[in-house]
């Protein structure tokens, strides 16, 4: 496998794992934040800055359970 297909391939599994890891920050957020909702939180991210510090904890929480095998029941 070339160097190019190994970067490529590199970046398609990046970008699924960072789709998952968002998919269980979604996932635990309304779970224990049912007044809220996720998409709103990103929305009010990009203006205030508590809530982008809430959305990169959501997305962290949800990477580290990721990266240590514990996902939550559905």
């Amino acid at each position: 496998m070339s160097s190019h297909a190994q970067r490529s391939a590199s970046r398609r599994t990046m970008v699924s794992a960072s789709v998952d890891v968002e998919a269980l920050a979604r996932h635990l957020f309304e779970r224990a934040r049912r007044d809220d909702t996720f998409d709103d939180l990103k929305r009010r991210a990009a203006f205030d800055r508590q809530d982008a510090g809430r959305l990169r904890h959501w997305l962290r929480a949800a990477q580290a359970m990721a990266a240590g095998g514990r996902l939550p029941p559905r």
